[in-house]
């Protein structure tokens, strides 16, 4: 299969053994997608990419480039998730395929993906689409103003794992900076409540470009992930993971979670060839 997408992670120290589980999910389950090179982009020291071993990767460890947040000549402010979305924004643009794929250090995938899931027939992306929730109408509105648009909806599935177009996303950069005068980086990590996916998806509205890239009727890419405010959902997300394309539980959810469902987890993710 021809290459034509890049994968993108971002990461800090704490994440590591995580990262390694996801590795190890690629390995497995991401090998008929024409997977090009994965990033990971370390947001933290820069001593921290000495502990990645591309070895994790198992067949696709010559795929793997190791990238300091320090080859973006920018500086990052110090709230993580600012600066890991920016981050997720700049792996995008530097890829030279067609394609870009954002993950969190913790998605594993948990099933095949296949080329058929990501691309219909007419070579769009098949995202689908949601309404943006009302949690983030700050950054709707923002964007909104930005590109003067009313954006109402966003390109599914409403987080990671996300699918760029990598010369939209450059594009976007470059008329962000036409538009406000300061470095992307800067601006995007100024601004504190705009999400990279709702920007995104701001921008492609409003070059109308977002039926031409996307399939925006179907979405093949279906994550569960158990967020820190829904613990008490565990038995009910645990069911659908099943299902999933990808899970993910973030780390203050698994530190509140019981020694039963940390080892629930476990060993759904050893049934799937991971270990955790």
């Amino acid at each position: 299969m021809p290459f034509f997408i890049d994968l993108v992670t971002v990461v800090f120290e704490p994440e590591l053994p995580v990262l390694r589980a996801q590795a190890q999910s690629i390995n497995l389950y991401c090998r008929d997608i024409g997977i090009n090179t994965i990033y990971v982009i370390v947001n933290d020291h820069e001593s921290v990419a000495n502990q990645i071993d591309t070895a994790w990767w198992g067949d696709m460890q010559h795929r793997v480039i190791v990238l300091p947040r320090r080859v973006f000549s920018t500086d990052f402010v110090n709230n993580g998730w600012v600066s890991q979305q920016v981050l997720k924004l700049l792996g995008a643009g530097i890829s030279l395929n067609t394609w870009s794929m954002a993950l969190d250090a913790k998605t594993l995938f948990v099933k095949p993906l296949r080329f058929d899931d990501l691309m219909d027939s007419q070579g769009r992306a098949q995202t689908g689409q949601l309404e943006i929730y009302p949690v983030f109408e700050l950054s709707r509105s923002r964007v909104s103003r930005l590109f003067d648009i009313d954006l109402n909806r966003q390109l599914g599935p409403g987080g990671v794992p996300f699918v760029f177009s990598t010369r939209m996303v450059r594009a976007m950069i470059a008329d962000i900076e036409q538009r406000t005068g300061e470095s992307f980086p800067t601006w995007f990590q100024q601004q504190g409540s705009v999400t990279e996916f709702i920007l995104y998806s701001g921008y492609l509205e409003s070059v109308h470009a977002t039926d031409l890239l996307y399939n925006t009727n179907r979405c093949m890419l279906s994550p569960c992930n158990l967020c820190h405010s829904e613990v008490a959902a565990f038995d009910r997300k645990f069911l659908e993971m099943q299902h999933s394309l990808t899970v993910s539980i973030h780390r203050n959810a698994w530190t509140a979670l019981s020694t039963d469902q940390q080892q629930q987890y476990q060993s759904f993710l050893l049934q799937r060839g991971i270990t955790l």
